[in-house]
């Protein structure tokens, strides 16, 4: 099955998008280039009212790069099924998503996606259809994605990196 999601993106800000959280609410997630794990922004309980199914695990991480100094020990929590879902009712599942959670609601959006979690699709920006839109589209072959953590060399108690497979036979 081949899936294409495309979202409109404003032209000269960032790559936000709109999806749904596990209880329908529309959620904004920045698509990162930088960023090597999602981050949720907006704290452990507005967590758990969109993603009610999620977890927190006994797993941590190191955040750097939000204008600031590292985020040390940083809690990781999972979401059984992480849904990125365009307007057209396309779809993508990421299974048992780790997303390392922080407090910092001065940011305008509620969650980072880093781009190694589409590292086994295809994304495009296009920017050429309008001089105040363009667009940010995802084409996969799959529908639904594992996510393989990825954990520093000498600690496999911190996340370092998230990046999607294919499980074989799935």
């Amino acid at each position: 099955m081949n899936s294409v999601l495309t979202f409109e993106i404003k032209r000269n800000d960032k790559v936000v998008i709109y999806v749904k959280s596990e209880t329908g609410m529309n959620i904004t997630c920045m698509i990162d280039t930088g960023a090597n794990v999602p981050i949720w922004f907006m704290g452990e309980n507005y967590l758990i009212k969109r993603f009610p199914s999620a977890r927190i695990t006994n797993r941590l991480t190191i955040i750097n790069g939000l204008g600031q100094g590292a985020l040390l020990d940083v809690p990781v929590w999972e979401i059984p099924e992480f849904i990125i879902n365009d307007d057209c009712g396309e779809k993508i599942v990421f299974q048992n998503l780790l997303l390392p959670v922080i407090n910092a609601m001065e940011y305008s959006f509620d969650m980072v996606i880093p781009l190694t979690m589409l590292n086994r699709t295809k994304f495009s920006f296009d920017y050429m259809k309008s001089a105040n839109y363009g667009y940010f589209t995802i084409e996969s072959e799959k529908e639904s994605f594992f996510v393989r953590p990825l954990y520093y060399p000498d600690n496999d108690k911190y996340l370092n990196k998230i990046q999607a497979f294919i499980q074989e036979g799935a």
